[in-house]
């Protein structure tokens, strides 16, 4: 069974206050027991609410916060994060951006990781979270961002016990390279394993490896999976291997996907949505509660393939 982790980058900005606090409790009520903010979402409100919502909570697994990327005022709204980070993952002319994008990033660092600013974000993030950091990423770091005298500021958080665990959660071409400046540091990975994401190899150092992004940024692995099972081929395949099962429906490709999670080569997958009715099937299809027939799986794998020529 994989373990899930709530996702809460829709809070505060995809959804509202009211269904924010909703999505928080419905995530613990469905028994995610792992959940993972960013100073980023919600404008700087998912840290304190999440903070507050865990506070005195049992059975609390573990707390995941970022740094590199904060909230400002003024900026882009979450909502034009969000539709950012799909644009990030479309295939066709955007790759052509986003491989430029990523050359760049795998080249020089980003400025954003300066010991300075990475010691003030956990402070405020210690803050926000009552104390309780089990995990801290660097968020859309560069290869080149870790340098000795991040690595020292990293060593001395986690031998004070600020931290629990230090890891990436950055592209996936740029991943590996990370892991490897880190010196065995980063055990702690988070990469996307939507169904045309590319494959990610790491070190034995990393010890936990967490899967986002099972529908593709904004639902966009979704959307080429749909247009390839047009096809008449797969289509009749898709009919076929569905039939008489719980994806025999309208919804039966997303919820594929999400029961594609308890497959991958990760240890828990990160959920995340801005609908709380969708969020305990969403649990549930991600922890590995239905199972995905093997003919469904094989179908998903034809349809990426297809998608991705």
């Amino acid at each position: 069974m994989t373990d899930v982790v709530l996702g809460t980058a829709h809070l505060f900005g995809l959804a509202d206050e009211a269904t924010s606090r909703r999505l928080l409790q419905r995530g613990w009520d469905a028994g995610a027991r792992r959940l993972d903010t960013a100073p980023l979402y919600g404008g700087g409100r998912s840290e304190p609410e999440v903070g507050d919502f865990l506070d005195g909570r049992d059975g609390v697994r573990s707390v995941t916060t970022k740094v590199g990327l904060e909230a400002r005022t003024g900026r882009r709204s979450p909502r034009h994060l969000a539709r950012g980070a799909a644009r990030r993952l479309l295939p066709g002319r955007a790759s052509g951006a986003l491989d430029a994008a990523l050359d760049r990033r795998a080249t020089r660092p980003t400025g954003r990781f300066g010991s300075e600013a990475v010691r003030a974000s956990v402070e405020r993030s210690l803050r926000r979270l009552h104390g309780r950091v089990d995990r801290l990423l660097l968020h859309e770091v560069s290869p080149h961002d870790l340098d000795e005298e991040l690595l020292a500021l990293l060593r001395r958080l986690l031998e004070s016990g600020d931290v629990g665990a230090v890891g990436t959660a950055t592209a996936n071409a740029l991943t590996a390279a990370a892991v490897a400046r880190g010196e065995g540091l980063l055990t702690v990975v988070h990469h996307e394993v939507g169904p045309l994401s590319p494959p990610v190899t790491l070190p034995a150092s990393v010890t936990t490896r967490v899967g986002h992004g099972l529908l593709g940024g904004g639902g966009t692995h979704l959307a080429a999976l749909r247009d390839a099972l047009r096809e008449p081929v797969l289509a009749d395949r898709w009919r076929e291997a569905v039939s008489g099962t719980p994806f025999d429906g309208p919804v039966g490709l997303p919820e594929a996907l999400l029961a594609r999670a308890a497959h991958l080569p990760v240890d828990e997958v990160l959920v995340a949505t801005s609908r709380p009715d969708r969020l305990p099937r969403s649990v549930s299809l991600a922890r590995g509660d239905v199972a995905l027939p093997p003919a469904v799986l094989e179908v998903v794998d034809a349809a990426a393939a297809a998608a991705r020529r």
